[in-house]
């Protein structure tokens, strides 16, 4: 075993991680980026944040073209494309996380893909499609981000069931959709199905939407919310769920 030396290594290239890669090589340190995924950005950008922008700028077209009627524009109805949609939103994951790489090149930071195990406190082995290679560093940076969280009252191993992950991937506009969550991640895909014809009801269990966030900015979220989903429901929690024939 001979392990690849560095300075620092960064497990994680979403973006903490290769902020915090590209700041070190700015400074003069060698940097190894570890990243299990093929494409770089981390959840924001392949999972959470970018995507789900994407899909609520097409949501907001969707909604102009049916408003323009008020002051005398008028279109016919919109036909949605979803596999279109869907490859318009993947194309644009894999443009800005191929302008990550090519940042991290031009700084010089070596870029691994793999998934990475700490030996000891100062030794990383990266398991790899090639096989296991160790790194030894001097320091290291965590940031390994987060994943979707599936209480086990729900996890009933049904793919109608999906998480904020599945939900962003498009395969289908279901007819009715219940989102459990009025956060701002519910909020998005809310938003986003209702414009694409899904009836939304909305469970959250405070007694309002987007709790925490600052009410002048949430208002005409939540206006919005009552406005063109079937239903929200607020100060209610989720006890059981179940399928029911083909719901």
């Amino acid at each position: 075993m001979n392990p690849i030396q560095t300075d620092i290594v960064v497990v994680g290239a979403g973006p903490g991680g290769y902020a915090a890669a590209f700041h070190a090589a700015d400074l003069g340190q060698k940097v190894i980026l570890v990243e299990k995924d093929m494409s770089l950005g981390g959840v924001c950008l392949n999972r959470g944040c970018i995507p789900s922008k994407a899909l609520l700028h097409a949501s907001g077209i969707l909604a102009q073209a049916t408003q323009a009627s008020e002051f005398g524009i008028t279109f016919s109805p919109p036909l949605v494309d979803l596999d279109k949609l869907r490859s318009w939103k993947n194309g644009i994951i894999t443009k800005l996380a191929g302008g990550i790489r090519a940042l991290a090149k031009q700084r010089k930071i070596e870029v691994m893909i793999g998934r990475g195990y700490f030996e000891n406190s100062n030794l990383l082995r990266v398991e790899t499609e090639e096989g296991q290679t160790f790194i030894s560093f001097k320091k290291a940076v965590i940031a390994v981000g987060s994943k979707p969280a599936l209480p086990s009252t729900f996890d009933l191993g049904n793919k109608r069931i999906m998480t904020s992950t599945e939900a962003l991937e498009l395969e289908e506009i279901p007819d009715t959709l219940l989102v459990v969550g009025g956060g701002y991640i519910g909020m998005e895909l809310g938003t986003v199905y209702a414009s694409l014809g899904s009836q939304v009801v909305m469970v959250e269990a405070n007694a309002t939407l987007l709790a925490g966030a600052d009410p002048d900015l949430a208002r005409p979220v939540v206006k919005y919310a009552q406005t063109h989903f079937k239903e929200v429901r607020l100060n209610t929690k989720i006890t059981k769920m179940a399928t029911s024939g083909k719901k």
